[in-house]
C-alpha cells in the first residue's frame, strides 16, 4: 500500500478521536452523577488521550484539516468546561466557594473561542500554553474531587489559567495587529 492510500485509508481516525471525546464527556456526566470515582477517573483519562492522540495523528496522516480542528476545538471546550460541572458533582461545596472565579474564567474562555471564531474562521486558538493548562486544569479537578481543594491547588490552577487566557487573548490582539505569530492549529 503506497503512503498516499495508506493516509486517506486511516484518515479518519482523527476525527473519529475527537468525536470519540464528545461521547467521552456525556459518559462523564453518567459516572459523575453516579459518584463513581474509578469510572470517572478512567473515562476522563480515555477523554484526555483522546485529545493528545488526534492533532498529532492528524498531522501525521498528512489529514489536518480546518475542520478537524475545529472539530478538536468544539470537543475540548466541552470536556474542559465540563471540568466544573463534574466537581460539583462531586464536591458541591467547593464550586460554591468558587463560583465567581469559575463563572469568570467561562466567561472569558467563551470570550476566546468566539473571538478565535471571528478572527480565525477557527473554534480556538492553541499552543504549549493551552496544553498545559488543559492538564493543569484536569489534575486540579481531580484532585480536588479526591482530596478537596488545598490553597496551592487554587493558587496553580488559578495562575495557569490566567497565563493561558493572557496567551490566547495576546495571540487575538498580535493577530488583529499585524504579527499573527504563535498560533498554532
Amino acid at each position: 500500500m503506497t503512503a498516499t492510500v495508506a493516509r486517506t485509508a486511516w484518515g479518519w481516525i482523527p476525527h473519529a478521536l475527537s468525536f470519540l471525546r464528545v461521547l467521552l464527556v456525556l459518559s462523564i456526566y453518567y459516572a459523575a452523577y453516579h459518584r463513581d470515582a474509578p469510572l470517572f477517573a478512567v473515562l476522563v483519562m480515555g477523554a484526555v488521550l483522546t485529545d493528545i492522540l488526534d492533532g498529532p495523528l492528524a498531522r501525521h496522516l498528512g489529514t489536518e484539516s480546518r475542520l478537524g480542528a475545529n472539530v478538536d476545538s468544539a470537543a475540548d471546550a466541552i470536556f474542559y468546561l465540563s471540568l466544573p460541572v463534574w466537581t460539583w458533582m462531586f464536591k458541591a461545596d467547593v464550586v460554591h466557594q468558587l463560583r465567581y472565579l469559575i463563572a469568570g474564567f467561562t466567561v472569558l474562555y467563551a470570550s476566546v473561542i468566539v473571538l478565535s471564531h471571528i478572527r480565525f474562521r477557527a473554534i480556538g486558538v492553541h499552543n504549549r500554553l493551552s496544553r498545559a493548562s488543559g492538564t493543569v486544569g484536569v489534575a486540579g479537578a481531580f484532585y480536588v474531587i479526591l482530596w478537596g481543594l488545598e490553597w496551592w491547588v487554587y493558587v496553580v490552577v488559578v495562575a495557569m489559567l490566567a497565563a493561558d487566557l493572557a496567551q490566547r487573548f495576546g495571540a487575538l490582539l498580535r493577530a488583529n495587529f499585524g504579527k499573527p505569530q504563535d498560533i498554532i492549529r
